[in-house]
């Protein structure tokens, strides 16, 4: 959804039957609105079946001052499966002076293989409560991010050295690949301070990942 207002719940569910591919994105930016009596929360349901290849590229999280917002992704896979799947955090609206002025922001994101539930990873941001521009969260980074490329029982080896060619750090950007559980893939963590930068780094690792799991390199994005 371009837009998610207070009490919102949203469901998106994508799948990828044998042998099916996928590239699937958002047309802009998703904007939490301001939320001062509730909150919204939106359930992300990616499957991958065997033999099949999923992308999932939405472009960044916009929470505006006083949003609430919780998302739940869940990726259930299939072995001989491949899985792209990226998100970006923004401050909030730098051009109104929005530097982490939301309520609360939470993503949860589970991996399944083959039915075996392999990786659970939680963000949760409550600027108020707990600081988010010191060291050792963001520090003096505005934006975050991460990619995950998974493919259980597949080349997993070549897809952690590609990512790991990429610089891991620059003026204005940290980067971070790491491997996961049970051999399935990696995720890749970057902190950087424009949107520019960050959405030219996923790009990048996004095309060096893509080499190795099907041959050809991310196309340009057409928006």
């Amino acid at each position: 959804s371009g837009a998610v207002f207070d009490g919102d719940k949203l469901e998106l569910r994508i799948a990828a039957r044998d042998g099916g591919k996928l590239h699937v994105t958002s047309t802009s930016a998703t904007k939490l609105h301001r939320m001062l009596d509730g909150s919204a929360f939106q359930q992300v349901r990616l499957e991958a079946r065997q033999g099949s290849y999923i992308e999932y590229l939405p472009d960044q999280l916009i929470p505006q001052a006083k949003s609430s917002y919780d998302q739940k992704t869940t990726i259930d896979m299939d072995r001989g499966s491949m899985l792209i799947a990226s998100e970006i955090i923004a401050p909030g609206r730098l051009a109104r002076g929005e530097v982490f002025a939301f309520s609360r922001l939470r993503l949860d994101t589970q991996i399944t293989v083959d039915g075996r539930t392999l990786f659970n990873d939680s963000l949760l941001m409550e600027p108020t409560s707990m600081p988010i521009a010191v060291r050792g969260v963001l520090g003096s980074f505005l934006y975050a991010g991460n990619l995950l490329a998974l493919s259980p029982g597949g080349n997993t080896k070549g897809i952690f050295d590609a990512a790991s060619s990429m610089n891991m750090a620059g003026d204005d950007f940290r980067l971070g690949v790491g491997a996961l559980p049970g051999a399935v893939g990696i995720m890749v963590r970057i902190l950087a301070r424009s949107s520019a930068t960050i959405t030219s780094l996923i790009d990048d690792v996004w095309s060096r990942i893509r080499m190795q799991m099907i041959g050809v390199p991310a196309p340009l994005r057409r928006k």
